[in-house]
């Protein structure tokens, strides 16, 4: 393994590239790991493809194997109007990835023993303790229209306006809930009446709001995309179980240890050159003022950093000679934790959900060929914004991280392409 800093034997020296400005970033050989370099060459290809016809501006592209990063690219640019060349090192928004390490947090505390996952919220949050109501679509009414994001909206020409009666939550919200995504709160895309979040709300203000809203579904009946609020609970109970705000204990427990500097609530002001707003015009909030912290898509990440948090799962919750989580804990959220229920109402990955099912906190591919997907049963992951995306393959050790600087369906295929080609990669003995 030699630096970048000084000439190194790499997929990006062999293509003509320029070295990728992650200094502290290391490229191994990746025939030294069991992949071929030739294969790994395809990404740039795929990547120049995808930026000609113009389905995307620019992408970095990370793959490591063995905790051992082998391809490392940014190509294009960061949009089509300023024209900016992308780096390795711009920080992205991490949108719904942010999810993700909630869901480590508070498996985290899983382990300390301080949260157990079928305990009912209001253990740590009383005011879930009250009763709920469930809101059920009445006989014969037109479904919901979907939506993008939830709110307020005009209801469809073609169906008319949705009835709902009310019904008793037959059951109560648990932790597990939460991190599956079976709860009942907010399916994605369908208003719900939510209480406006202020600009001076923490968690701690703002996520008791949400004891009395009515429910989508009967908790644990079904499983349903919490976009914007499910895991907000989450992170609030990872409040009450360690004693410390959300962002101390993820630096303590997580980012500083495992050295990912970049990572925030928001952009350090001296790295704000670095950072791709979500859209022109909407700066980057500032690491260290924001109070309102967000357990579903509150932070600020590089593709380096990502890929140090998804590293250490491939290494089955090990990192650099520290075991951040128990291997069998990192199974038990890589695998179904729904059972039969059907990944429905939101396209996730832009996957079938017929080949997919849902852990603890992360997508996992069950059926490849249904999901569409060349990555191996067992490979799980997930997605932020259509364009933030991580994969963890646990049986071939290969961590696969991108970021394509929007927000959308448009990376979907590219991200299958990436897949097909890192596959191929490997060299069977």
């Amino acid at each position: 393994m030699k630096s970048l800093g000084i000439c190194v034997v790499s997929v990006a020296v062999l293509m003509g590239l320029a070295l990728p400005a992650l200094a502290q970033t290391t490229l191994t050989k990746p025939e030294d790991v069991g992949l071929s370099s030739a294969k790994l060459a395809l990404i740039h290809d795929a990547l120049k493809m995808q930026i000609e016809v113009g389905q995307i501006p620019g992408a970095i592209v990370l793959v490591a194997r063995d905790g051992k990063v082998v391809y490392l690219e940014a190509q294009g640019v960061t949009n089509a109007v300023s024209k900016q060349p992308i780096k390795t090192d711009h920080i992205f928004g991490a949108a719904d990835l942010t999810k993700t390490v909630a869901s480590v947090a508070a498996m985290m505390l899983v382990e300390d023993r301080k949260i157990n996952l079928d305990d009912p919220v209001s253990r740590y949050i009383p005011e879930f303790g009250g009763s709920r109501q469930v809101r059920v679509l009445k006989p014969g009414s037109p479904p919901a229209p979907f939506r993008a994001l939830p709110g307020p909206g005009a209801p469809s020409k073609e169906w008319g306006e949705p009835q709902y009666e009310m019904a008793p939550a037959a059951r109560p919200i648990t932790v597990r809930m939460l991190l599956t995504h079976t709860s009942g709160i907010q399916i994605y895309g369908v208003d719900n009446t939510f209480p406006p979040r202020g600009p001076t709300d923490t968690l701690a203000t703002f996520v008791p709001k949400l004891a009395s809203i009515p429910l989508e579904f009967q908790p644990g009946s079904r499983w349903a995309y919490s976009n914007s609020v499910g895991i907000e609970v989450v992170a609030r109970v990872v409040e009450v179980a360690s004693g410390v705000n959300f962002r101390q204990f993820l630096q303590q427990r997580l980012f500083g240890p495992l050295g990912m500097i970049d990572t925030d609530f928001g952009v350090k002001r001296d790295l704000t050159a670095r950072a791709l707003p979500y859209a022109p015009g909407l700066a980057p909030p500032t690491a260290g003022e924001v109070t309102g912290l967000s357990g579903s898509a509150g932070l600020w990440t590089t593709v380096g950093d990502l890929s140090l948090f998804a590293r250490m799962l491939a290494n089955n919750g090990s990192f650099g000679g520290r075991q951040y989580l128990k291997p069998e804990t990192v199974k038990q959220m890589a695998s179904n934790q729904i059972g039969p229920l059907v990944m429905g109402g939101y396209p996730p990955m832009g996957m079938p959900a017929e080949g997919l099912k849902f852990g603890l906190g992360f997508l996992s591919v069950t059926i490849p060929e249904v999901a569409g997907t060349r990555l191996p049963a067992g490979s799980f992951g997930w997605d932020g914004g259509g364009t933030r995306r991580f994969w963890v393959l646990p049986d071939e050790r290969i961590v696969i991280v991108s970021m394509v600087p929007l927000i959308g369906p448009q990376a979907a295929p590219l991200q299958r392409t990436i897949e097909a080609i890192v596959m191929s990669s490997i060299v069977r003995q």
